[in-house]
C-alpha cells in the first residue's frame, strides 16, 4: 500500500509541475506549439490561441495536417521532425483552423531523447499587423505626397528636381554641381549626409537630371522595414516560397530601367547585404523561394546618415558592398556649415506654413536670426523647418514677425538667459545703478517680445499699467 501511495504522490507532483509549466508558458506573448514525434499537438499555449484566434480544445491531440491546411512540405514542424534540423527566424503564412490567415516569424527546434526525435517545439511571433503595416509603408512611400504636391508629381514617382534645392551658399552650390556631374552617368552613387540634410531630395534630383528620368524612381528606407520582410520586398517572392506566398515582383524588378534608392543602407543586416552584393554583381535577382534568375538593371543610389568607414569598422556595412555602391560619393553639407542659407530657407518655410495655418507672418526678428546662427542644428534643414512651423503655431493671428517668444523651449532656454545682458556696472551711486539694471532688463524683455507691452509685462511678472509707468519713468523708447 505504501508503494502505491508513493507512486500516487509522485504522479500528483509531476502533474502539478506540468500544470505550473503550462501556466508559465501561457504568460508568454509568443505562441508555444509542441507536437510529438507523430506530428500530433501536445502543447498549445494561449499565445497560439491569440495568434490563430482558435481554442486549444480544437487543436490538442490532432495531427498538424488535420488541424491545418498543411502537409509534410508546407508545415515547418513536420519538416523539422523529419530532418532533425532547427529552423530559425522563418517567416511563414498559413490558414488557421478557423479559416483565418496567420502571418508569423517562427523558431522551431527538434527535441531529442536518447538520439531520437521525440517532439518539435515552435516559438511563434505574430507579425500579421506588422506585415500589413509594412505594406502600407511601401504604399505610402510610393504615394508620399497628396493635394497640390501630388498634382506636381512626375509620372516617374518623384517630386523634386535640382531647382527645388534651396540655398545660395558656396557649399550647397558646389554639392549641386557635383551631383549634376554624377547624374550624367549611370554609376552607383552613395549619398552621405546627416539626418535632415535632404538625401532623398538629392537622389530624386539626380534621377530627374539623368538619362533615366523617364524610368521609375523607387525608394525604400531599409531601417523602416523588419529584416524578415525586407528580403521579399527587395527581391520579390515566388508562389510556394512559404504558405500564402504569391508571385510578386520586388523593388529591384520594379526599378528596372530606372533608379532604386536605398536609404539607410547601413541598417541592413550583413546576411542581406551579402545577397544584395550578389544581385549587383550578377545583375540578376532570384525571388525568395524561386529558382529563376531574373535580369535587373536599376541604377542604384544609396544613402547613409553616418560615416561609411565608421559603419565598416563596426561591422554594420560590408566593405565590398560599400565599394560597389560608392563608385561616386556625394557628401551633403550639414546646415551648420551653410549658415548663409538660413535666411532663404526660413523665408521659404514661413511662406509655406503661414499659408497652411492661415497666419500673416512676414518677417523674423534679428534676435531670432542671431539664435539661428549660434545654434548647431543637429537635425539640419528638417529641424529648421520644424522650428519655423512651431513658431508659426505659437504666433497670434495679428503677428507679422516671429520673435524669440515663439521659438521652441529648448532654443529659448539655451540662448535667452535672464542675465545674459548684464554689463559691468561701475557703482558710484547704488540707486542709479539699480535703475540702470532695471532699464536694461525691461529693454531686453521688450526686444524679446517684439515690443508687445502685454507680453513683456507678463514675462516680467508685473501689470501692464505698472510696465507703462516704468517705461515712462526710465525713459525707455522703442529702438529703431
Amino acid at each position: 500500500m505504501k508503494k502505491t501511495s508513493d507512486l500516487e504522490e509522485q504522479l500528483k507532483e509531476i502533474t502539478q509541475q506540468r500544470n505550473l509549466l503550462l501556466k508559465a508558458l501561457d504568460v508568454l506573448e509568443e505562441g508555444i506549439h509542441v507536437v510529438d514525434s507523430s506530428g500530433r499537438t501536445i502543447i498549445y499555449t494561449k499565445g497560439c490561441e491569440k495568434i490563430e484566434q482558435s481554442k486549444s480544445d480544437y487543436i490538442l491531440g490532432k495531427h498538424i495536417s488535420e488541424a491545418y491546411e498543411l502537409d509534410d512540405e508546407t508545415s515547418v514542424q513536420l519538416r523539422v521532425l523529419k530532418s532533425g534540423i532547427a529552423v530559425k527566424n522563418h517567416h511563414t503564412s498559413y490558414i488557421t483552423s478557423q479559416g483565418k490567415r496567420a502571418d508569423i516569424i517562427t523558431n522551431t527546434y527538434p527535441i531529442f531523447e536518447n538520439g531520437k526525435i521525440i517532439a518539435a517545439v515552435s516559438v511563434n511571433r505574430d507579425i500579421t499587423k506588422l506585415g500589413e503595416l509594412t505594406e502600407k509603408i511601401i504604399e505610402l512611400q510610393k504615394n508620399l505626397y497628396s493635394g497640390e504636391q501630388k498634382r506636381r508629381k512626375h509620372a516617374n514617382g518623384t517630386i523634386f528636381e535640382f531647382d527645388d534645392i534651396i540655398g545660395e551658399s558656396d557649399s550647397i552650390k558646389q554639392t549641386i554641381k557635383i551631383a549634376k556631374k554624377f547624374a550624367r552617368s549611370l554609376s552607383p552613387v552613395i549619398i552621405q549626409g546627416e539626418t535632415g540634410t535632404g538625401k532623398e531630395l538629392f537622389a530624386q534630383s539626380i534621377h530627374n537630371y539623368s538619362s533615366r528620368a523617364n524610368g521609375p524612381f523607387v525608394a525604400v528606407n531599409c531601417a523602416a522595414i523588419p529584416e524578415s520582410l525586407l528580403e521579399g520586398i527587395l527581391f520579390g517572392t515566388s508562389k510556394g516560397a512559404f504558405t500564402g506566398a504569391e508571385d510578386k515582383s520586388g523593388l529591384f524588378e520594379e526599378a528596372t530601367e530606372g533608379t532604386l534608392f536605398l536609404d539607410e543602407i547601413n541598417s541592413m543586416s550583413m546576411l542581406l547585404q551579402t545577397k544584395m552584393l550578389r544581385v549587383l554583381q550578377n545583375k540578376t535577382v532570384r525571388r525568395v523561394g524561386g529558382n529563376k534568375e531574373i535580369p535587373v538593371n536599376p541604377r542604384i543610389i544609396s544613402a547613409t546618415n553616418v560615416d561609411p568607414m565608421e559603419s565598416i569598422a563596426k561591422n554594420q556595412l560590408r566593405n565590398d558592398l560599400y565599394y560597389r555602391l560608392a563608385v561616386a560619393t556625394l557628401v551633403i553639407p550639414p546646415l551648420r556649415n551653410r549658415l548663409d542659407d538660413i535666411p532663404i530657407l526660413a523665408r521659404y518655410f514661413i511662406e509655406k506654413n503661414s499659408k497652411i495655418m492661415g497666419k500673416n507672418i512676414k518677417y523674423i526678428s534679428d534676435e531670432v536670426f542671431e539664435i539661428f546662427n549660434k545654434y548647431n542644428w543637429p537635425g539640419n534643414v528638417r529641424e529648421l523647418e520644424h522650428v519655423i512651423e512651431h513658431a508659426i503655431n505659437m504666433a497670434d493671428s495679428t503677428d507679422t514677425k516671429l520673435s524669440v517668444q515663439h521659438l521652441p523651449p529648448h532654443l529659448r532656454e539655451k540662448f535667452t538667459h535672464k542675465h545674459h545682458f548684464y554689463k559691468d556696472y561701475k557703482v558710484n551711486n547704488l540707486q542709479q545703478t539699480l535703475l540702470d539694471i532695471e532699464k536694461d532688463i525691461i529693454t531686453q524683455e521688450l526686444i524679446n517680445n517684439d515690443y508687445n507691452i502685454t507680453k513683456t509685462a507678463k514675462s516680467l511678472g508685473i501689470s501692464r499699467q505698472h510696465l507703462q509707468y516704468r517705461l515712462k519713468k526710465l525713459n525707455i523708447k522703442k529702438q529703431k
